[in-house]
């Protein structure tokens, strides 16, 4: 039902896909395309030749910021914690490229800029100049329109479905990145 309308259908497909999760800090939002991206392979051509920083910590993270190296002139990876969870061949890959530098117990408080991102505030107090920001701190399922129909979702709030794209509800299924399957 969608505000004074009722539909019925024999059949719905769910197919909502997902969105980036955010830092939630300032200036994240007000510089959203003018620097701060979350995908170094649609926008990382942008930032040829200059300075960038990724934020994460996982595997997606490091593929983001080895990606990057190979036209940025420096990378930072700001790591939250004290690891860097990727796999063997990009961790290798990572501690090789001189252009990456890894920061561990980092965290961004703020991102500043006039009219791009120019530097950005670090919990510590600390400050990096930069001209963008890759986040890569995972995605959330855009799953919310199938809670009220009874849809099960899983602990990441991924839409569960089998082999078939069946949820538990007959009639309703699920595709693409909203689902429980890889990525």
């Amino acid at each position: 039902k969608t505000g004074s309308h009722t539909y019925q259908a024999k059949t719905v497909l769910f197919a909502t896909g997902t969105e980036y999760k955010k830092l939630g800090v300032p200036g994240e939002k007000e510089f959203a395309n003018k620097g701060v991206s979350y995908c170094a392979l649609c926008d990382g051509g942008f930032f040829r030749g200059k300075t960038v920083a990724v934020v994460g910590s996982g595997d997606s993270a490091a593929k983001e910021a080895i990606m990057l190296a190979e036209f940025c002139s420096k990378v930072y990876l700001l790591v939250r914690g004290d690891r860097v969870k990727a796999e063997a061949p990009n961790l290798a890959r990572l501690e090789k490229d001189k252009r990456i530098e890894v920061l561990f117990q980092t965290e961004i408080a703020e991102i500043m800029g006039s009219k791009s991102v120019e530097k950005v505030r670090l919990k510590n107090g600390s400050e990096l100049e930069m001209q963008g920001i890759f986040i890569a701190v995972g995605h959330l399922a855009l799953s919310q329109l199938g809670v009220p129909l009874g849809v099960q979702l899983n602990a990441k709030g991924e839409i569960m479905i089998n082999r078939r794209a069946e949820t538990n509800l007959p009639g309703i299924y699920a595709a693409g990145d909203v689902c429980d399957s890889e990525f």
